[in-house]
C-alpha cells in the first residue's frame, strides 16, 4: 500500500459521462481533479471499481453521440427563434453562437476519458462476490428487499475494503466516496443504513459529485 501513503485518494463512484446535468463547478472540480492526477508525484489517487469501469468502456461512446444531439437541437431551436427575431427587426446585432462549433460534448468526454485512464482499477474476486452475498442477503444499502443491485453492491464492498486497508496502514488523509445516486446510497449528510455507520467507522466521506469531493479534500 506504500503507493497510496501521500496523496490524497478519492473513490469515485460516479460514471465518468455524467447522465445529470453537468455544472461549470463540476466541469471545474474535474479539471483540477485531473490536474492533480497528472502531476509529479499526483496530489490525488482515483480508484474506479471495476464495473463502472466497465461500465465507462459499455457507454461512454453513446453518451458522446447522445449529447452531440443535444447541442445540435439547441442549435436549430436557437437559430429558428433567432429568425423569427430578424423578421421582426428585434434581433441583437451581430451572429449567435452555434454551440456545436465549441466541440464541449467532445470535450468534455475527453476530460472523462483521462480521469478514467489515470484510475486505479480494483478487480473482483471470490471474497468480495461472498461479501456482496451476504450484502444481497440481508437486504442491506446499497441492495433493499426486492432489489439486488449487485454491481452497487460490488462497488461499496470494493470501496470500502480498499478504504479499511489505507486506514490500517496508517493513512490519514481524507477519502471520499463520490456518487449522484441517492436511491441506493443516500444522501452524502445520510447515507442509507448501514453504509452510514460502514463509511462513519473508516472515516470515510461521501460527496455527490466532483465539486464537492474536492471540497472533501482540501477541507
Amino acid at each position: 500500500m506504500r503507493s497510496w501513503r501521500y496523496p490524497r485518494p478519492c473513490c469515485c463512484r460516479t460514471h465518468p459521462v455524467a447522465e445529470e446535468e453537468v455544472s461549470p463547478n463540476v466541469v471545474a472540480a474535474a479539471l483540477a481533479l485531473l490536474g492533480r492526477l497528472q502531476s509529479e508525484p499526483p496530489t490525488v489517487h482515483i480508484a474506479l471499481a471495476q464495473v463502472v469501469e466497465k461500465e465507462w468502456s459499455d457507454l461512454h461512446a453513446s453518451k458522446l453521440k447522445e449529447s452531440e444531439a443535444s447541442v445540435r437541437r439547441a442549435d436549430e431551436k436557437i437559430s429558428y427563434l433567432w429568425g423569427i427575431a430578424s423578421t421582426m427587426n428585434s434581433a441583437p446585432a451581430g451572429s449567435y453562437v452555434q454551440f456545436r462549433s465549441l466541440r464541449f460534448p467532445q470535450r468534455l468526454h475527453d476530460v472523462a476519458e483521462k480521469i478514467v485512464r489515470f484510475a486505479r482499477v480494483i478487480e473482483g474476486n471470490e471474497d468480495f462476490q461472498r461479501a456482496v452475498g451476504l450484502r444481497i442477503g440481508a437486504g442491506a444499502a446499497s441492495a433493499a428487499p426486492r432489489r439486488p443491485e449487485y454491481g452497487d453492491c460490488l462497488l461499496t464492498e470494493q470501496y470500502l475494503d480498499l478504504c479499511l486497508r489505507l486506514r490500517a496502514n496508517g493513512f490519514t488523509h481524507p477519502c471520499v466516496f463520490v456518487s449522484s445516486n441517492t436511491r441506493d446510497f443516500g444522501e452524502p449528510k445520510a447515507p442509507r443504513p448501514p453504509l452510514d455507520r460502514e463509511f462513519r467507522s473508516i472515516q470515510l466521506d461521501f460527496a455527490y459529485d466532483f465539486a464537492a469531493a474536492e471540497a472533501l479534500l482540501e477541507s
